[in-house]
């Protein structure tokens, strides 16, 4: 297992141990924000026959060639057609059919002449303006043609796109299923939120912000609160490993003789990938595979549990997703105020954001809690290990954190 490796080889590292998890049916009205899983063709022609974009009537279009005010064109009414009628009719030169919008085409007709330009009887029109062949149809085939590729592997689909594939044809889509999350969290001195604190106890904030970040990406997941004990933790680990897909667990990951998770993990023949990252806040993560499952190790300070979730686990959920594993986007702003970094580190600086001049601008957080920090961080800073610093006024990317912080984008 390596120890103290750069953030960018720990990042590599994770990325290279996981994959997109295996794929399965759903249904349409279960398909949104899911990847899918292979490409996607049209299984009908869209519409299925050629429809009007209008009331009106269908017509030849060559006998309006020269129809106007002064010249108007009698045609002879056969009928009249509806959006979803099954009658069919068919027209020839000097005739026509009144149709609504949607309705079928007849056949023998490439036109359709809006109603506000003929003169209506109850067996004919006099049409006084042209209708050019293809005028107000829709063609069949027009929106979608059969076997055309609708939608791509690896596309997350959005409303709209889910409409594409009913209008194509599809009831169902194969899409990758969302991995399934254990989060585990040790320490005597954690409590579940809601039960009485005893002297020197806190809550379990850290479990509680995964989770709620789990549930975010819509993923299931089940938590469990264990004691600092060896045999607790490894019976949780035991007890949830036939049923999860990753697990991730908070606290006792420095490696300490009162920190477990990895004398833990290492009974139960883990492979260990990499433990301490040169990044901070999360010096302490540590990754690896057990039963060819990823396992984090997330350290519980709650700044170090947070960033190393987001830089290192959430990125290896999102490719098990299907998804591309990147957490957060990324924007240039102008830095306020010079930050400083550790040469050779990865650092990562809660911020906040503001309009100035109509420029983005960055301001990294000053708070004395970090807690608080972590509550009100809109963007992320990063410093990467070739700087150790940015000075005030630099132009530099930032990571958008938030969904609030999506909007300067």
């Amino acid at each position: 297992m390596k120890e103290f490796i750069s953030f960018k080889d720990a990042f590599e590292l994770t990325l290279s141990h996981v994959s997109p998890g295996p794929t399965e049916m759903l249904p349409l009205d279960r398909l949104v924000g899911r990847i899918l899983a292979d490409d996607v063709v049209a299984r009908v022609d869209c519409p299925s026959v050629s429809t009007s974009r209008k009331d009106g009537y269908a017509v030849v279009a060559a006998d309006l060639s020269r129809a106007d005010e002064r010249n108007p064109v009698r045609l002879h009414v056969l009928g009249s057609l509806s959006a979803g009628d099954r009658n069919q009719l068919e027209i020839n030169s000097g005739q026509t059919a009144r149709v609504t919008t949607g309705a079928p085409l007849p056949e023998g007709a490439d036109a359709v002449l809006s109603e506000e330009f003929c003169r209506q009887s109850p067996d004919a029109i006099e049409a006084f303006n042209t209708a050019a062949a293809g005028r107000n149809i829709n063609p069949r085939g027009g929106d979608i043609r059969k076997a055309d590729p609708i939608a791509a592997k690896g596309l997350k689909l959005s409303p709209p796109r889910i409409g594409l594939l009913a209008a194509a044809g599809l009831a169902t889509a194969e899409v990758y299923q969302y991995p399934k999350v254990a989060v585990i969290a040790t320490g005597d001195e954690v409590v579940i939120p809601g039960r009485p604190l005893r002297r020197g106890q806190l809550y379990a904030s850290n479990m509680v912000e995964i989770c709620a970040w789990l549930a975010q990406l819509g993923l299931p997941y089940l938590n469990e609160l264990v004691d600092d004990k060896k045999g607790d933790i490894k019976n949780a680990i035991e007890q949830h490993l036939p049923d999860v897909d990753l697990f991730l667990t908070s606290g006792g990951a420095w490696g300490s003789e009162r920190d477990l998770i990895l004398d833990v993990v290492a009974d139960l023949k883990w492979q260990g990938i990499y433990h301490r990252v040169r990044m901070g806040p999360g010096k302490p993560v540590g990754f690896g595979l057990l039963n060819d499952k990823p396992f984090f190790c997330l350290p519980g300070g709650p700044p170090s549990n947070e960033m190393a979730f987001l830089q290192l686990a959430l990125p290896a959920l999102l490719k098990m997703k299907g998804e591309t594993p990147v957490a957060f986007p990324t924007v240039p702003a102008k830095l306020a105020q010079t930050v400083y970094g550790h040469k050779d580190w990865t650092d990562f600086v809660h911020a906040r954001l503001e309009y100035r001049q109509h420029q983005l601008c960055v301001y990294p957080a000053r708070l004395k809690s970090a807690l608080q920090s972590m509550a009100q961080n809109e963007a992320l800073i990063i410093i990467p290990e070739d700087r150790d610093q940015f000075a005030a006024g630099e132009m530099i990317d930032i990571q958008l954190v938030t969904p609030n912080s999506f909007a300067y984008l």
